[in-house]
Formats: C-alpha cells, sequence, structure tokens
C-alpha cells in the first residue's frame, strides 16, 4: 500500500492527513474518511483503532484519509469540544472526493470522540454513502439526528465498554427511522488494545457491501 502526507484547509485553518491506499493499480477505489478519538485524552491519527482502520481497509480496496482534528499534531486552532469539527470532517470528505484514485463512493467512520462529531453535525450525512462508528458515547447516539437519516449506518462497540452501555444501546436503536447495522464484540473495552483484528473485518464488510 501507499501512503502519502496530506494537507487541507477548512473553517481559515489547515490540517493534517495521511492517505493510504492500495498500491496494485486495480483502481479507483471507494474512499473512507476516519475521525479520531478525543485530543485531550491523547487521540490522534496514529491511534490504535484509528490506524488499524486506515490501514486494514486500505487493504481490502478502500483509499483511507485518517487527519488531526484542530490543535492536534500540526493542525492549526484550539480544541472546541465538537462544536467546529465538523469542519474539518468536511474539508476531509472534500479532499477524498477529490483524490485522483477514488471513485466517488464516500464512507465516513469514527471512533469514540470522532463519532460525537459525526453524530453531533447532521450536515455531514448526505456527505456520505455509508456511516461507520465505533464505540460511540451513549449519550452522542441520543439526541442524534442520524435516527431521521436514511444513510446506511453501523455501529460497532464492546460489552466491556464501560461509555457504551450496550443494554441502554439496544432500546435507542430502535427509535432509529432507519435501524443500524449494531455488532456487539465480547470481551473488548473502549479502546480495542490488542483486538483490532477483530474490529478491521466488520468495518471492512459494512463498507463492501454499501460502496462497492
Amino acid at each position: 500500500m501507499r501512503q502519502s502526507a496530506v494537507s487541507f484547509d477548512a473553517d481559515g485553518l489547515t490540517f493534517e492527513g495521511v492517505v493510504t491506499q492500495p498500491d496494485d493499480g486495480t483502481g479507483p477505489w471507494p474512499g473512507v474518511v476516519i475521525c479520531h478519538p478525543h485530543p485531550l485524552h491523547g487521540g490522534n491519527m496514529d491511534n490504535n483503532v484509528v490506524l488499524a482502520l486506515a490501514l486494514g481497509l486500505a487493504q481490502e480496496g478502500f483509499v483511507t484519509l485518517r487527519f488531526n482534528f484542530r490543535g492536534v499534531g500540526s493542525s492549526q486552532g484550539e480544541h472546541t469540544e465538537g462544536e467546529r469539527e465538523s469542519q474539518e470532517v468536511q474539508g476531509a470528505l472534500d479532499l477524498i472526493k477529490a483524490w485522483p484514485d477514488t471513485n466517488g463512493k464516500t464512507g465516513l467512520t469514527g471512533y469514540s470522540f470522532g463519532t460525537s462529531v459525526i453524530l453531533g453535525h447532521s450536515e455531514l450525512y448526505p456527505e456520505a454513502d455509508a456511516i461507520a462508528l465505533v464505540s460511540p458515547p451513549f449519550r452522542a447516539i441520543e439526541g442524534t439526528a442520524l435516527k431521521e437519516s436514511k444513510v446506511p449506518a453501523l455501529i460497532v462497540t464492546g460489552d466491556r465498554d464501560r461509555l457504551v452501555d450496550s443494554t441502554q444501546l439496544d432500546a435507542e436503536l430502535s427509535s432509529f427511522n432507519n435501524a443500524p447495522e449494531f455488532k456487539l464484540f465480547n470481551g473488548v473495552d473502549h479502546f480495542w488494545y490488542g483486538q483490532e483484528a477483530r474490529l478491521v473485518p466488520e468495518v471492512a464488510r459494512f463498507f463492501s457491501e454499501r460502496l462497492k
């Protein structure tokens, strides 16, 4: 696979990212934007889950873009608790759609805080053909406008995740107009350390079914 350092502008700021893609020349491929966990708790684009998804999806025939939210690494700006972070998600989506080796089909995925940004900003939904949410905090699911959206969605979490009560989640998912797929992994907590190899195939399957 091939990795390319990139930068893009949004909200008057410049953001850093990495595009990862197959190098077998069989493209163009669908693109997937990946949003990282909470910046104030060490989250960045090289987080274990983000990196596993970026590399694993590229091996399955996707072009992935992971990037640093504002105030992280070399990305400009200051953290805003998710209020303005949707601006860089939009910028990342614009970049992946314009990438020479993508085919116009686009997935959007986030992990933890990254899912909160996606769930909290309905203007992002029409920009994606499918959305995958890894370990979304329950409070982000409760009030999300994704419940009224028709975009296909996948929610993946672990049964030991203290931020996502899977028993509450079942009832909440029933309130979606278009029920998301839901996959619960036994023995997995919020951080997925050592469990990334179980996660990636599930997300790859979902995006393959929706984007290929």
